[in-house]
């Protein structure tokens, strides 16, 4: 039987994004919990419902950009996904430097949480994994 961590990782990782790539969105916003808050890089960058967090990854879809890599760590009830490529540059106005990682936190496998972090070791931390983990 998988752990909730592994559990946790197969939602985002295949059952989540694989509905945005498919355009699932009804399917995505299955595994949100209604209350979900996705908080961006920014204070006043916030998303607040299943609604304006899936009306906001339809947007990024849309701008399509190049990724090089991606990383996937779990951290019991947290997964950081981590997207490295050189046109991610920037959010809005905020500068990027080739790299963008969200940490998503899950309660009886739906996703309650989405947080934004320009750097990977910040993203760890908050999520309370390790470093050791990954790429460098």
């Amino acid at each position: 039987m998988p752990s909730i961590g592994q559990e946790n990782l197969e939602t985002v990782m295949i059952d989540f994004l694989g509905a945005l790539r498919r355009g699932d969105f009804d399917a995505a916003a299955r595994l949100l919990d209604p209350d979900v808050t996705w908080q961006g890089l920014r204070e006043d960058w916030v998303c607040h419902g299943r609604e304006e967090v899936i009306d906001t990854f339809r947007w990024g879809l849309e701008e399509r950009r190049e990724i090089d890599a991606l990383e996937f760590t779990c951290s019991g009830d947290r997964v950081v996904m981590g997207a490295r490529g050189p046109s991610i540059t920037k959010v809005g106005d905020e500068a990027l430097e080739g790299q963008i990682f969200n940490v998503f936190t899950l309660r009886d496998g739906r996703i309650v949480r989405i947080d934004d972090f320009r750097g990977r070791s910040e993203a760890l931390a908050a999520a309370g994994a390790s470093e050791d983990v990954g790429w460098r």
